[in-house]
């Protein structure tokens, strides 16, 4: 049976324990703690092993409860996230808000009651692809939710009770068109007919609540990723105090060039080991055992040497695939944009890469794709074209503040670079993870840095309204109307897939405009999609 160890206070004990300081594999009552204590021989920040494979990193409130961290536990789940934060949602209560990875694959974003059982709102991560968001009773759909299926091509939107569909449903389509249906208890019951009028205005509704109800989410668990940035420089600091003060680093004692080479091969095949830093801590364990079972390979094997060599077997096979599927010379169907984030990452939209059998940029070389968020409308590309000039992340945009837009429109290889004003803090239907720009955006500025007056990123392009639609409904013409993705989720990313980035300003006196034109030319590219 699971141990619940959420709301159990950790209170040390033990003649060994030298508190306030740093302590080492201490035995405090059932568990091993490494980490920091107090004057009140209460942990601040640690790891406490269980035995049996149970284990949490973290920080630790007065009561030596579990505040931000990583629990993973026996069978290889693990919750990364806030624990003991009570909340009310949908009229739901929760205790925590985070991300609960399953060892067999998937995962699930959600404010989670005390047995960590999803509660009001979340988002459910299938392992072959497709996910379902919405709002939660118990870890079941219960309310309004979406299912999307990524094979098919589409997804439904509705309201569910007792997980059934009930209600007026629709079925959208990714070229745009829907479809509306009665469905009573899973019985469809209706015909099913294209969606108009009243029926498009509920469906817009729907989707609108779903958007703002998950940038809620997200803005939370990207509290969670900073705070454990902040756990991470704690432990670096330690070792450096540590190492300074007795020659023996504690905590770096723990680390392993091995495990570290293996959460990079990891990191390249789309698993999730958490941040590189040689330690084997529970989001390792969990992609090292996920591995070895999409592998099939023998589970006995350790984080050593043959670890590492069927990570490099599965790696090449993966590139000696794109490199085939070149040789049968698909033609280029269609060019996006591109930026790098430091010396060998690019960040564009998910749409520009959508169905390409490989990416290449205007030098011709294979770019690879580490990751893709579908819902946001990003992807992470890694590239072998090293390049020392990189964008910094900076903060959202203020409204009237003055930005720079840089890409390649209409298949130019030439990079165009333009100018405008932040128009409205939010997107489409109101979504506060976008904003409005009135830079000039032209087909194939998709994937695109928006820059502000120092340089730094302050948005991704990603649409401009459909002039001819506009035209057409209200007899005007729109100007500049196009929209940009804000950082928090390009943050959350980066962070999750352990990629390296800078934050802030590039440059120590605010640049001329040529200079931002001249980074934006340097550290944007071109990218051609082939099909």
């Amino acid at each position: 049976m699971r141990i619940l160890l959420l709301l159990v206070p950790l209170m040390i004990q033990g003649k060994n324990m030298t508190c306030p300081g740093y302590v080492f594999d201490k035995q405090i009552d059932n568990y091993l703690f490494t980490g920091q204590c107090d004057e009140n021989n209460m942990p601040v920040w640690g790891v406490g092993n269980y035995g049996e494979g149970t284990s949490y990193q973290g920080f630790y409130d007065e009561e030596g409860r579990f505040t931000t961290g990583i629990l993973i536990y026996s069978d290889g789940d693990y919750y990364i996230g806030r624990f003991n934060t009570s909340g009310e949602i949908f009229g739901k209560e929760y205790i925590a808000v985070g991300t609960y990875v399953y060892a067999e694959g998937g995962y699930q974003e959600a404010y989670f009651d005390e047995n960590l059982t999803a509660q009001g709102f979340g988002v459910t991560y299938f392992k072959d692809g497709g996910y379902t968001m919405g709002m939660m009773s118990f870890g079941r759909p219960d309310g309004i939710k979406v299912d999307r299926y990524d094979d098919e091509g589409y997804s439904i939107y509705g309201s569910v009770s007792n997980s059934k569909w009930n209600g007026l449903t629709f079925q959208e389509y990714d070229d745009g068109t829907s479809y509306q249906q009665y469905i009573i208890n899973d019985q469809n019951v209706g015909e099913f007919t294209s969606t108009q009028g009243v029926a498009q205005e509920q469906l817009e509704a729907i989707k609108e609540f779903l958007s703002v109800s998950y940038a809620e989410l997200m803005s939370e668990i990207n509290k969670v990723e900073k705070t454990m940035e902040e756990y991470y420089q704690l432990i670096e600091e330690a070792d450096a105090q540590i190492e300074a003060t007795t020659k023996i680093s504690k905590f770096a004692s723990k680390r392993s060039l091995i495990v570290k080479s293996a959460q990079e091969l990891l990191t390249i095949l789309g698993y999730m080991p958490g941040r590189a830093d040689g330690i084997l801590g529970p989001l390792t364990k969990a992609a090292i055992k996920a591995f070895k079972e999409d592998q099939n390979l023998d589970p006995s094997i350790q984080a050593d040497e043959n670890l590492l060599v069927e990570l490099q077997k599965q790696v090449r096979k993966e590139s000696s695939t794109k490199s085939n599927s070149k040789n049968d010379t698909p033609l280029k169907e269609g060019t996006g944009t591109g930026f790098y984030v430091n010396s060998n990452t690019l960040v564009t939209n998910q749409h520009v890469i959508e169905s390409c059998e490989y990416l290449t940029d205007a030098k011709d070389e294979i770019l690879d794709v580490i990751t893709v968020d579908r819902l946001n409308d990003l992807a992470i590309l890694r590239t072998k074209n090293l390049n020392s000039n990189y964008i910094y992340l900076g903060n959202d945009p203020d409204l009237g503040e003055n930005v720079f837009v840089a890409g390649f429109p209409y298949n130019f290889d030439t990079l165009n670079f333009t100018s405008g004003a932040i128009s409205a803090l939010v997107g489409p239907e109101k979504n506060i993870t976008q904003f409005q720009l009135t830079a000039p955006i032209q087909p194939g500025n998709s994937g695109g840095p928006i820059l502000d007056e120092w340089g730094s990123l302050v948005g991704v392009t990603f649409a401009r309204i459909d002039d001819l639609y506009i035209l057409e409904s209200s007899g005007t013409i729109p100007q500049n109307i196009n929209y940009g993705i804000k950082l928090d989720v390009l943050r959350d990313i980066l962070i999750e897939n352990n990629i390296t980035f800078n934050e802030g300003r590039k440059y120590w006196f605010k640049p001329s405009q040529e200079q931002v034109a001249q980074l934006a030319k340097e550290s944007t590219i071109l990218i051609n999609c082939y099909k």
